[in-house]
């Protein structure tokens, strides 16, 4: 009786190897936030500045006085948002497509607006159009009518986004570190070597207390040109604030803090050459820019983002195959069968 059930789970382990589906796609490095300037999972609250890219909010945005993408061109969809939108006298350069409600105040929008929503136009302004709102439209006369043409579809699912780059930023986190970290012990400046310059990915390891503590001193990073640096930053609560960043060898383009396990993130008073991925953080861009991309939880503050996509080349968390799975599952069965004839001689 026993080894006729092992012998039929042995056959179904067998048959589920040879019939498993190919794994999903996976993205690779950023996946489609590396399209963007910023990518907010949930919330975006910003006045008073710009990004010269493009732009993406999973949740909310309220922006104000606030330009998007002003080194884009204006045939992409440059602005995207999952929630509602809203914002007073936000330029906005390409398309707008919006999961939920619009309101704005004196738009100027310099390509099409798509709202799966409510869409209020209002205090006059500008749109290029062409416009497809799924409900209630209300604007000023001159403005394109609306083509009511259907649901506007979304080019990513900001939840599968998220999840990959949690995973990817705690799998960064994960790997063995093959640089040097000197602290020097009178202002907390910070100096990160790659050990070999051979590598092409080089990984650092320091702590959120340690990044605080190096607005004595700065930051510098020694790297080869074109290689790809992480630098893993540690613990809840992480500051970048008041100092200044060194690059020799490689580029900012080639750099990403990796803020993996960070839930409070401040930026402000400082250039950030690179970019941050803080995929569980509210981040508080207080102040100053950053010459790369943020990924953030929520976002908040009128910190300036320029347009120098992150360019380098990551790990990829391996990802067993349905096949490999079912494989593994035949491999202890037999062994779970031999086993059980031996008690039975």
């Amino acid at each position: 009786m026993t080894r006729t059930l092992v012998s039929t789970f042995l056959l179904f382990a067998a048959a589920s190897c040879v019939a498993a589906p190919p794994a999903e796609a996976s993205y690779f490095n950023l996946g489609p936030a590396g399209d963007f300037n910023l990518f907010v999972f949930n919330d975006n609250t910003q006045s008073g500045s710009d990004a010269e890219g493009r732009v993406a909010v999973g949740g909310n945005a309220l922006l104000g006085s606030f330009t998007v993408a002003s080194s884009m061109g204006n045939t992409t969809d440059n602005l995207i948002v999952g929630g509602n939108f809203s914002n007073n006298g936000t330029q906005l350069h390409g398309g707008l497509l919006v999961g939920g409600d619009l309101t704005w105040n004196t738009p100027t929008a310099f390509g099409r607006v798509a709202v799966n929503g409510n869409a209020t136009f209002i205090g006059g302004g500008s749109v290029a159009g062409p416009v497809n709102v799924v409900g209630t439209y209300s604007a000023p006369g001159y403005f394109p009518p609306n083509q009511n043409t259907g649901v506007n579809p979304f080019p990513f699912d900001f939840n599968d986004v998220e999840s990959y780059l949690v995973s990817q930023a705690a799998y960064m986190a994960s790997l063995p570190t093959n640089g040097t970290v000197d602290i020097n012990p009178w202002n907390g400046a910070l100096t990160l070597t790659a050990s070999n310059p051979a590598d092409t990915y080089i990984s650092f390891d320091v702590t959120g207390a340690e990044m605080a503590e190096a607005a004595g001193g700065g930051l510098t990073i020694n790297a080869p040109a074109g290689s790809t640096v992480v630098v893993n930053v540690t613990g809840p609560v992480s500051s970048m604030t008041n100092f200044g960043i060194f690059l020799n060898g490689v580029d900012k383009q080639h750099v990403l803090y990796n803020f993996h396990d960070a839930t409070s993130l401040l930026l402000n008073q400082i250039g950030v050459l690179g970019t941050i991925l803080a995929p569980l953080a509210d981040v508080n861009f207080a102040g100053g820019a950053i010459d790369g991309t943020i990924i953030a939880k929520n976002l908040t503050g009128p910190g300036e983002s320029h347009l120098f996509l992150f360019q380098g080349d990551l790990p990829l968390e391996p990802v067993p195959e349905p096949a490999t799975i079912a494989l593994g599952a035949m491999g202890f069965l037999a062994l779970l069968a031999v086993r059980m004839r031996r008690k039975s001689a």
